[in-house]
């Protein structure tokens, strides 16, 4: 597959009826010339998400998200672009053009094509194994003893890997798949590490294997369970790292709960497989489980796309609280509020399905205590603690929690809680948090510094950085005129760009720069849909806003007007700097008469400019 065409994006934008599209996920009401509805992307009572069926974009005034059609597609399905187009089109009838792609990206392209026909046609062989082969007797038993029965088994598409390797050559070449391929694909490990072409071995032998899939559904690796602790120190072994599966970047049953984590607004995290399937099918399917203990930054920035809430529900021992601790350092980071479920000692959510069923298990989840309480039950059971070491170290570890929480009420409200319970002045705790926040960001500007001259490739994925806040109201007009009016848009490329030096610098400045740049027809909001799509996430959010609203005046006086005010704006930051100078001690005498005449002049212009911008007309 190669770059998607210009011309498709603009014939997929124009196919796609927007109010339609989002309709078809959830229900809009309609809201005079808008549609509306609560936002699928945060929590909110009051609907703030708005569906523009003139520009065909929507938008969110309440958490900011907002796009084009292929923009909602990617954020509610979690898609990257070129999938969300793709998936539009197929919806719409739409055959994409596809520019050719150099011979590296075509080779690169294509391994993905195979390797996931690798892994789609080994899920499959391995589940018929586990369901028929006699071999697997002691897979099924063990998938049994664990409460997950046949039909369990079918929807998880639950195999079984044999320990021979002769059986998966024999499979492989029957299916037309070389060793190369397996080892490439980390079903088979290689003999020599680098050369796939050598050849290798089975990595999972005799092992329950359960499918990893993308957020499409797609398999994309395995997580094999050992039978024969004796044979294995390892419990579970993973896929390696390979050009379809990245074992941070993916959560074990998104692609099956993710429309249950938009609906019930949160998501439960568990440690394991079968934790997870078993909450699952027991009705509890807003929850995910991370490959392994290890929880990342992709980890938090993926769950960030669907809840900004989640319930933590790992094992009530060592382990379990050194992981909740370590999601909630990631998922902090991300605005996101963590909750703990404690569960009895020597229970896990699998056990205590069995034993409580569900109705158990979900008295625990509506208990679960915030963070920071949950760490001070932890670790100051029985109050705060006598011995002074011991007190300064729960109060270090409790406000270094605190301190990783980005909202400030959140902040105040851990503080409170936390002098409280833990019998502290919440001016030092305040301090401490203080000294917490200080020291990591010094060790993020250090990690900063060690990468400094590093360059990364852009790989169209979000970009995850700071939302854009166009704050100046006139550059807000200029924006709307230039993809919205045309009348105002053919003014300001024709004369609006000498005065270009009026916006630079300002938050949205080079994105009008840019918009002027394009060969755009404000009169054809699927053109602008098309340019909307080639920004990053944070610029489309804040130009879609903008074109939610109606501006405050149209034509070449509005664009006139809006240039001028920016221009005026402008002179007065230099005569401000041009002040500042004057100030200064010592200053040479033919210095200060240059800088007194550059604003006398700067004066006499923003006079002018301040009588013809009473002339204006901002509507025409």
């Amino acid at each position: 597959m190669g770059r998607i065409a210009e011309e498709s994006i603009q014939q997929v934008i124009a196919a796609a009826d927007i109010v339609d599209l989002v309709g078809s996920y959830f229900p809009l009401k309609r809201a005079g010339t808008s549609w509306k509805a609560c936002c699928p992307f945060h929590a909110e009572r009051t609907p703030s998400f708005s569906v523009s069926p003139v520009r065909n974009t929507f938008h969110c005034f309440g958490c900011g998200k907002g796009g084009t059609a292929i923009r909602f597609v990617m954020e509610y399905e979690n898609l990257p672009f070129a999938d969300a187009v793709r998936k539009l089109a197929q919806r719409y009838g739409i055959r994409l053009i596809e520019e050719q792609m150099t011979a590296e990206d075509a080779g690169v392209a294509a391994l993905r094509v195979r390797m996931l026909a690798l892994h789609r046609a080994a899920s499959a062989w391995m589940h018929q194994l586990l369901l028929k082969s006699g071999a697997a007797g002691e897979a099924r038993g063990y998938l049994k003893s664990r409460g997950l029965d046949a039909e369990v088994a079918k929807r998880w598409q639950i195999g079984y890997a044999p320990p021979e390797a002769g059986v998966w050559r024999g499979w492989a070449a029957a299916e037309g798949f070389p060793e190369a391929l397996l080892v490439e694909g980390g079903i088979f490990s290689p003999r020599e590490e680098g050369r796939p072409e050598m050849g290798g071995y089975p990595r999972f032998k005799h092992r329950v294997m359960f499918p990893i899939r993308n957020d499409h559904g797609d398999v994309i690796g395995f997580s094999g369970r050992v039978l024969d602790a004796a044979a294995s120190p390892a419990k579970y072994i993973n896929s390696p790292a390979t050009a379809i599966f990245t074992k941070s970047q993916v959560f074990f049953g998104l692609d099956q709960s993710k429309r249950a984590i938009h609906r019930e607004q949160s998501a439960i995290i568990c440690e394991g497989q079968i934790d997870m399937i078993m909450c699952y099918e027991h009705g509890i399917e807003n929850i995910v489980a991370p490959l392994g203990t290890a929880f990342t930054p992709d980890h938090a920035r993926l769950l960030k796309r669907h809840t900004d809430q989640v319930v933590l529900c790992f094992d009530a021992d060592n382990a379990g609280l050194k992981a909740a601790r370590s999601c909630f350092g990631e998922l902090a980071k991300e605005g996101i509020f963590v909750r703990v479920a404690r569960l009895p000692v020597g229970e896990d959510p699998d056990s205590l399905l069995r034993s409580g069923g569900a109705a158990a298990f979900r008295e625990h989840l509506a208990g679960a205590r915030d963070f920071i309480d949950f760490l001070i039950d932890v670790k100051a059971p029985g109050g705060p603690p006598e011995d002074p070491r011991e007190r300064m170290r729960v109060l270090s570890e409790v406000t270094g929690a605190i301190a990783r929480t980005r909202d400030r009420i959140t902040q105040d409200g851990g503080i409170a809680r936390a002098a409280l319970r833990l019998n502290a002045p919440p001016e030092e705790l305040r301090r401490m948090v203080t000294a917490h926040a200080r020291q990591m960001l010094k060790q993020r500007e250090v990690a900063a510094e060690r990468a400094a001259g590093v360059v990364e490739e852009e790989t169209g994925e979000e970009g995850g950085g700071e939302p854009l806040v166009i704050d100046s109201p006139s550059l807000r007009l200029l924006l709307q005129l230039a993809l919205g009016d045309p009348e105002g848009r053919e003014w300001l490329v024709r004369e609006g760009v000498a005065y270009a030096k009026a916006w630079e610098g300002l938050a949205g400045g080079a994105l009008l720069s840019r918009a002027l740049a394009e060969p755009l027809d404000a009169g054809r909001p699927e053109g602008v849909g098309v340019w909307l799509a080639t920004l990053s996430a944070e610029e489309e959010i804040a130009v879609s806003g903008l074109l939610m609203g109606e501006p405050p005046g149209r034509g070449a006086g509005a664009a006139e007007h809006g240039v001028l005010s920016l221009r005026i704006q402008a002179n007065k930051r230099e005569l401000d700097v041009l002040v500042n100078r004057m100030k200064q001690a010592a200053l040479p005498i033919n210095e200060s008469l240059l800088i007194m005449q550059e604003v006398a002049k700067l004066q006499k212009e923003n006079l002018d400019l301040s009588r013809s911008l009473r002339d204006i007309p901002i509507i025409s």
